[in-house]
């Protein structure tokens, strides 16, 4: 995939500028049957802050 990062949102731009008129929604629900999830960052809560004493 060229834009393992492009949500909904940023797929439907690239799509509008190839041509094809598709709203969000709709390449959401294509994204969801077809297994696509963006990649992002997620939070790492599993590390304790060497701050906090226990």
């Amino acid at each position: 995939m060229e834009f393992p990062f492009a949500g909904s949102r940023m797929l439907r731009g690239l799509l509008l500028q190839e041509g094809f008129k598709v709203g969000r929604l709709h390449v959401a629900t294509l994204m969801k049957r077809m297994g696509i999830a963006a990649l992002y960052r997620r939070p790492n809560t599993s590390k304790p802050a060497p701050g906090h004493k226990i």
